[in-house]
């Protein structure tokens, strides 16, 4: 069996383009004992597939050219070969950019449609919602009274952050780009404030929002916008830095920042005494069983809002990641490839 494919085509040199991938047929393998064979639904585009585009150490391996583009993706059963899930079962799977996917069982989650509509599971359900819970309760641990602030505040991971935050009592103070943008932080969110970092006042309004100074930074960008941050960060701050997208279009190891730029942020480090701690979900995951039963009774009751910016059709995989990058996305970016049957 053959199913349509992108995979990955050329190493961009700054922004990537459509000539970064290409669309090819690929076979399947075969479906052997314990596999399943799934027809992927929804497809999620994800930020850090940049990061794997650049030939150089990661948190993953970097893709090889002709790699199939990885992505995790909601999918409904259509063969099976383990007694776990029969056909017509939905689940999310890493299930790549393409029409169907054969994966092991035992990596497949089931999707509950009476817990949240299936698209949640790229969303709130999945490895979005667990990184902003994960991230925030591991490693910012916000409290009462505290100043939490959130940096790409409009986007999938940021705007739950700013949600769970003002859960836990905390102020919650976004960062996105433009006006309409923060607007919406605010008003479908709930955050208390949001503040335009493309606008002239960007620093001082920034402090006008934090007048008890920052608690917690939950880093999603890097650059100009953590350096603007960081001098309102107070003693014994907390960091989690989830993602540093500003920078990753940057070939070289030393052009988002040199060694002033370093020294700099050090000195922050030592002089506050802030905890500053880098992370990826899964490192965190473990932490928090109560995951899904906490967001999925949120999600529920209306307590908490997830926002996707949807596609529709396999030709706009790429063009959806394109955009995505270059902020014209709110929320969560999917592409909706086929309806369940």
């Amino acid at each position: 069996m053959k199913t349509r494919q992108i995979a990955f085509a050329a190493r961009p040199d700054g922004e990537p383009d459509a000539a970064t991938f290409l669309t090819r047929e690929a076979d399947l393998p075969e479906l052997s004992l314990g596999r399943i064979l799934c027809r992927n639904l929804w497809v999620s585009v994800d930020p850090y597939l940049r990061l794997k585009m650049h030939d150089r150490e990661s948190y993953t391996p970097p893709l090889q050219i002709g790699e199939a583009i990885p992505g995790r993706s909601v999918a409904q059963v259509i063969d099976s070969a383990d007694p776990a899930f029969a056909r017509g079962d939905l689940v999310a799977i890493q299930g790549g950019w393409q029409d169907l996917a054969v994966v092991r069982a035992a990596h497949a989650e089931r999707v509950d449609p009476s817990l949240a509509p299936p698209v949640s599971w790229l969303g709130a359900l999945g490895m979005t919602g667990m990184t902003a819970y994960a991230g925030l309760l591991s490693i910012g641990q916000p409290k009462a009274g505290e100043t939490v602030v959130v940096s790409a505040a409009a986007g999938a991971v940021g705007s739950l952050v700013g949600q769970i935050a003002r859960k836990k009592g905390a102020r919650a103070v976004g960062i996105a780009g433009g006006a309409e943008k923060c607007r919406r932080v605010v008003e479908d969110y709930g955050f208390d404030a949001c503040v335009d970092y493309r606008a002239p006042d960007f620093a001082t309004a920034l402090a006008a929002a934090c007048p008890n100074g920052v608690d917690v930074y939950f880093e999603n960008v890097g650059g100009d916008v953590a350096a603007t941050v960081t001098p309102l960060l107070n003693d014994f701050a907390r960091v989690p830095v989830c993602g540093l997208i500003s920078q990753y279009n940057s070939a070289s190891r030393n052009s988002a920042g040199g060694p002033d730029d370093l020294a700099e942020y050090m000195r922050w480090i030592l002089v506050r005494r802030l905890t500053v701690r880098g992370f990826i979900v899964y490192d965190l995951a473990g932490n928090h069983p109560e995951f899904t039963e906490t967001v999925a009774g949120w999600l529920r009751a209306g307590r908490l809002r997830e926002q996707f910016t949807v596609h529709e059709g396999f030709d706009r995989i790429v063009p959806a990641f394109l955009g995505m990058l270059q902020g014209r996305s709110f929320g969560k970016t999917i592409v909706k490839l086929a309806e369940p049957v």
